[in-house]
């Protein structure tokens, strides 16, 4: 199944993260997310990436891959499709250690 890179490019004037994907993912069911955070996008770290709305469309992860800074999760291959998750990423930015959250959006293409 495809992945579906998500690059976090920077951070904007408002704290919000600059995502490849303008904060939304079209996905399909199966499909792999991955998430990479860019060398001078100003981000430290992903603390964690956690569903804050809607449905869980991942069967497995989010979760750091190894110890690098990268996140991958696969989306369920039986979720139904057109649904939809709000998630939160937990960062912090380079020479912080306060944690910053950002609300994307993955939705299961119908």
């Amino acid at each position: 199944m495809p992945n579906r890179p998500i690059t976090i490019e920077g951070i904007d004037q408002n704290g919000l993260l600059i995502l490849s994907d303008k904060g939304k993912t079209n996905v399909d069911p199966g499909d792999t997310v991955t998430w990479k955070i860019h060398p001078g996008s100003g981000v430290a770290e992903i603390k964690s990436i956690v569903k804050s709305d809607g449905v869980n469309v991942f069967s497995k992860g989010p979760s750091q891959v190894g110890s690098s800074n990268n996140w991958k999760g696969t989306v369920n291959p039986e979720i139904p499709k057109g649904s939809e998750e709000k998630y939160d990423i937990h960062f912090t930015r380079k020479g912080s250690t306060q944690i910053e959250i950002h609300d994307p959006k993955i939705i299961v293409n119908p």
